[in-house]
């Protein structure tokens, strides 16, 4: 190589600007290395960026895009879509403005923010969008957005008091229920602040920064209760407190968060629910001591199980059971049938549900017997099952006490039964043989001696049936019968032989017909026992009442239902009446109102009782209203139920007693009675009547002739040496032949209860006749057993044996019976002539209304003949009833009611020619 200095001048300075060229080639050529080498990296890096870039022309061409760019075609697409339609508008409105601009762009589910930019340089004009997808930050941000609502809703809802404080106990931020504790200090303030302004005691604002620093120094959260003063003078306040400090990633202090929840209202429940607990024990252990002390066993107990629950008494019952039987167990002591009947008490409570009474028998291991009257009742248990409560009372004594009640009702109706038998039986012998005495010729005097037996031995029957009467009342005995009757015809026939009595004494009798208010007076009851009631009443007015007084007998309707009737029946008199310290005593039995009542008056004093216990079951109540000297009112009301049509025909139809004399005429009865004298009068009474009577003294000599002869019926006296009646029937009814075996059997007794009566035809007999007893009662009850009579040539026509001056069956075909006139009378021949007297002056008229009435056809007329004349056709026996009856009934057949006028007509002229005037003395 030439050195330089070497060269001439001229290639020196040529060499120079070789040189210099060089140098600039080369820098040239460095500098375009370099741009290559920025314009590689810028391409590298516009193609590795994840925003998308895109460049558009001046014309609006699209010129570059990124990969980025194409993962959204939209941004990449045609010049008519509307994205590039977009960036054309918007590179105008850059350029227009000389300016680049930002915009948001929401492209295929995308956010992006658009940077764009104008560009112009080396004579080259384009425009840059930068496009940032911001998709994720914007859900982010509302995200952030969302929770910090969420949140502000929980502290704004919140019903605790939350509050920041920051490094110096200053209050930053609280929460609306925070901003309701009483007056504020404000933000910026601390709470000893809070509470100056409060009028808070500053214990409370000292003990809130010894907290604080706590919870700042221990870097955890701190809790701890306190209580503020109450508002206008109220209750106190109590809060539960916390502090919950936070710090910076440095460890310093950012806030303490504070929370308060106001728990005045759980202390108060808390405390009520200590004093609900305390009383809850107090009142279990008042239980518990009130189940101890009560005598009785009360027990829960499993069915067949175990017992879960025991009072005190329960406990020393089993204890004493175990002690007595030397078991383990209470129920080991206990014999097995009754535990048997214990668990099978238990078991159908359960079963059935619902409370159950039993009585449980206990025997203790040294044979003691314990009854007890136990209430079992299930409970259920919230699982399901059921336990059995059982109280049990111990009934030892109670039950000691019934059974020497029940031997002593026993032993009283025994000998009831032997009264009623001893005397009832002497005495129908007494009576008996009086009313067949009376049928003898006989003088005046021995008609008056004959008279005084009657009236006597009436008098006797009356106070023995008033005694049995109490005493079926008391023992709850007497039962009432079921029939239908004519309530208006009841009460007058009851009173109306009375009527005569009071007007014999110079007494003014008034009355009120029930017929008078009550259309439908038919009903179903029992007539004897009410005429029973009606009689007393008025037989005491007739009594108590001197001679020209007044007595008042009324029935009254008060009221119907389709069903029903109701009336009342009242009894006034002007009697000598009775003190107002006396009324309720007249009602005890055996007891009358003054002590010297019996002796001026007569009577046993039951009368009333009777009759208000006869009201009292009848449904109604015996009241009355007197005053001494002025008299006395007794009245009750009843409510009897209607009877239909067809109980009204069976009642109105002629009864057995009737045709008692043509039903029993001819007949073969055999007769078992052991007292002579009341076969005697039984014999005497149905020969008159023409039947044959074979009498047998004992049950053997009865079975004997019933075995050797066939008989129409049978009349059994019960009580007999060796085989008594009952004995005799049931071999009677055990007689080879079924039709002989069937007979009919009467039984006559002493016994006048009705579970007698009952027992009677259990064993086989048909029916049952009480003595005393009359001749009427015996041929109703002999003809109703026989029925019709038997055929046979003039069996139906003839007469019956003749009786010498019988005036009880007087006239062809026994027309009328002159026995109830006898019995009213109680033997008073004045009273017996003053009836047949007025008999004959009264008929005639009445017998011509009748014939006028029936050639009317005037129904209405004939009804209120029919109506008069029942009380003295019925006086007199006369048997002419069922026409009465006939003619009455509402709604009678024109053709029935002439038929039965024409009876009637004939019977009253028959009557009259027949029924003496007088009864000689």
């Amino acid at each position: 190589m030439v050195a330089a200095s070497t060269l001439p001048p001229t290639a020196a300075d040529t060499l120079a600007e070789l040189r210099a060229e060089l140098a600039t080639e080369r820098a040239q050529r460095c500098r375009a290395e370099a741009e290559t080498i920025h314009l590689r990296l810028t391409a590298h890096l516009a193609e590795r960026s994840s925003n998308a870039l895109v460049r558009l022309g001046p014309e609006g061409q699209l010129q570059y895009a990124n990969d980025a760019s194409f993962r959204v075609p939209e941004l990449v697409g045609g010049p008519g879509t509307p994205v590039r339609q977009w960036m054309n508008d918007t590179a105008a409105a850059v350029w227009a403005a000389g300016e680049s601009s930002e915009h948001e762009l929401d492209v295929a589910g995308h956010n992006f923010l658009v940077c764009v930019v104008p560009v112009q340089e080396e004579g080259e004009v384009y425009t840059l969008f930068y496009l940032t997808d911001v998709t994720k930050l914007q859900a982010a941000e509302t995200e952030l957005r969302e929770q910090h609502t969420f949140y502000e809703a929980l502290l704004r809802h919140m019903p605790a008091a939350v509050s920041v404080l920051d490094v110096e106990q200053r209050l930053t931020y609280r929460n609306p229920a925070g901003n309701a504790l009483r007056q504020q200090a404000g933000l910026g303030h601390t709470f000893g602040e809070f509470c100056q302004a409060n009028d808070l005691p500053a214990a409370l604002a000292e003990r809130r920064k010894r907290m604080f620093q706590r919870a700042v120094a221990q870097r955890t959260g701190v809790d701890w209760e306190e209580e503020w003063p109450g508002v206008d003078a109220g209750p106190p306040v109590h809060w539960l407190r916390s502090y919950q400090p936070v710090f910076h990633a440095d460890g310093a202090l950012r806030v303490v968060i504070s929370y308060g929840l106001d728990v005045t209202g759980r202390r108060r429940a808390e405390a009520q629910v200590r004093a609900s607990e305390a009383a809850v024990a107090a009142q279990q252990a008042f239980v518990a001591q009130v189940l101890d002390l009560n005598p009785n066993l009360i027990y829960v107990r499993k069915p067949q199980a175990e017992v879960v629950f025991q009072n005190r008494a329960m406990l020393e019952l089993r204890q004493l059971v175990k002690q007595l039987a030397t078991t383990a167990t209470a129920s080991e002591g206990i014999p097995h049938e009754e535990r048997a009947s214990f668990d099978h008490s238990d078991a159908e409570v359960v079963a059935l549900g619902r409370p159950l009474m039993v009585s449980d028998r206990l025997t203790l291991p040294n044979g003691e017997v314990r009854w007890y009257q136990s209430m079992k009742c299930p409970l259920v248990q919230p699982d399901g099952t059921a336990h059995v409560l059982c109280v049990s009372t111990d009934i030892t004594t109670l039950k000691a006490a019934q059974l020497a009640a029940e031997a002593a009702a026993t032993a009283r109706e025994n000998f009831l039964a032997n009264m009623s038998h001893e005397i009832r039986t002497p005495l129908h012998g007494v009576l008996g043989m009086a009313s067949l005495l009376a049928k003898t010729p006989l003088d005046a005097d021995q008609q008056r001696f004959v008279g005084t037996i009657q009236h006597t031995g009436q008098h006797l029957l009356s106070v023995v049936n008033d005694v049995l009467d109490m005493a079926k009342i008391t023992s709850g005995q007497l039962e009432l019968e079921q029939t239908a009757f004519n309530l208006c015809e009841s009460m007058f026939d009851a009173v109306q032989p009375l009527g005569v009595l009071a007007q014999q004494k110079g007494i003014t009798v008034q009355g009120t017909r029930l017929s008078e208010s009550c259309a439908h007076p038919w009903v179903v009851g029992d007539p004897y026992r009410l005429n029973q009631i009606l009689l007393n009443l008025v037989s005491n007015a007739i009594k108590f009442t001197p001679p020209g007084g007044t007595i008042s007998v009324g029935g009254f309707f008060v009221a119907e239902t389709t069903t029903t009737t109701t009336t009342e029946f009242r009894v006034t008199d002007t009697g000598i009446g009775i003190a107002p310290d006396k009324l309720e005593a007249i009602f005890q039995e055996f007891t009358q109102a003054y002590a010297d009542t019996a002796r001026h008056f007569g009577g046993t004093g039951l009368g009333l009782s009777i009759s208000q216990a006869l009201v009292k079951q009848m449904g109604g109540a015996l009241h009355v209203q007197s005053e001494v000297g002025q008299g006395s009112a007794f009245t009750f009301t009843i409510m009897l139920p209607k009877a239909a049509a067809a109980q009204q025909a069976a009642a109105i139809a002629p009864p057995a007693a009737m045709l008692g004399h043509r039903a029993v005429r001819g007949r073969r009865v055999l007769l078992a009675e052991d007292n002579p004298v009341s076969a005697e009068v039984a014999q005497l009474l149905l020969a008159g009547h023409g039947v044959v009577v074979d009498v047998a003294a004992s049950g053997a000599a009865a079975l004997a002739l019933f075995a050797a002869h066939a008989y129409d019926a049978v009349l059994m006296d019960i009580q007999m040496p060796g085989m008594n009646g009952l004995e005799a029937t049931a071999r009677l009814r055990a007689h080879p032949d079924p039709v002989r075996a069937a007979t009919p059997i009467l039984a006559l007794t002493a016994n006048a209860f009705r579970a007698d009566a009952e027992k009677y035809r259990a064993a086989g007999l048909n029916d049952t006749l009480a003595k005393p007893y009359v001749e009427a009662e015996l041929l109703a009850k002999l003809a109703a057993l026989l029925g019709e009579p038997p055929p046979g040539p003039g069996a139906e026509d003839a007469p019956p044996a003749p009786l010498p001056r019988c005036l009880d069956a007087e006239g062809p075909g026994a027309l009328y019976d002159l026995v109830r006139l006898r019995e009213t009378a109680h033997g008073s021949l004045v009273f017996i002539n003053r009836v047949l007297a007025a008999f004959h002056a009264n008929t005639p008229g009445a017998l011509a209304e009748l014939r006028a009435a029936q050639a009317a056809t005037d129904l209405a007329a004939l009804a209120a003949l029919a109506h008069r004349l029942r009380p003295s056709l019925q006086l007199l026996g006369a048997q002419l009833t069922p026409h009465l009856a006939v003619l009455e009934t509402p709604g009678v057949a024109s053709v029935d009611a002439h038929r039965a006028a024409r009876a009637l007509v004939q019977g009253l002229a028959a009557l009259l020619r027949h029924v003496p005037q007088s009864v000689p003395a």
